[in-house]
């Protein structure tokens, strides 16, 4: 069975009566949500999971503001495509915004399984992917980090560096960066091991480290 495109949702009235226990309208598989930045490269990512063109990919940062959901047959999961933030042009209140609509998505949502925290592999984390992940923790969400765009990295050398860098960033908000991934959409690089990740029973998730 090949994936498809199941729903969209446009703001938090719209997600009232889709839930149902474990259920997303009338479906069970469990949901994974894709969260980053505007121009991260979620739906090429969510494209090269699923083996598919079912998401849109957009010159415009930021255009998308809904939730777009996708049945991922081969591993029985629903892809939860999240509103990317960071290209508002009143940030305050679009990181608001994001934060109702999203907030309300998680409590309506009891079989999400976890989130994965998608990371320019070039300069990221930035300080709004920070910001995306301490709410994320807040809301008890459990991640993994998904380093994406790593053929924009040179050569080996910039590649250890970046590796360097982002690992230090990341335990310095409290995070274990060991079981990180480091993919490209374009290559293939790291799409297998992120899969294979997603389908282990007892998968390695970034947990947030106790003070």
């Amino acid at each position: 069975m090949a994936s498809e495109f199941f729903l969209t949702v446009g703001d938090a009235t719209q997600l009232q009566g889709l839930f149902n226990g474990n259920f997303l309208k009338g479906r069970r598989e469990p949901r994974v949500a894709m969260v980053g930045r505007s121009n991260v490269g979620k739906s090429s990512l969510i494209n090269a999971l699923l083996g598919t063109r079912l998401a849109r990919t957009s010159a415009e940062p930021g255009k998308t503001r809904c939730i777009h959901f996708y049945i991922w047959s081969d591993i029985k999961k629903i892809v939860a495509d999240l509103p990317g933030y960071g290209f508002a042009k009143a940030a305050h209140t679009e990181r608001e915004r994001w934060a109702q609509f999203i907030n309300a998505y998680i409590k309506e949502d009891e079989a999400l399984e976890r989130a994965l925290v998608l990371l320019d592999s070039r300069h990221g984390p930035t300080d709004l992917d920070i910001e995306a992940i301490k709410f994320l923790s807040s809301q008890s969400v459990p991640m993994t980090f998904v380093f994406t765009k790593t053929d924009s990295l040179k050569n080996q050398s910039e590649r250890a560096s970046r590796r360097k860098e982002a690992s230090a960033a990341l335990k310095e908000i409290g995070y274990d960066p060991t079981h990180a991934h480091w993919v490209s959409a374009k290559t293939q690089d790291g799409i297998k091991g992120l899969i294979k990740s997603l389908t282990d029973s007892a998968p390695p998730i970034a947990v947030e480290k106790e003070e």
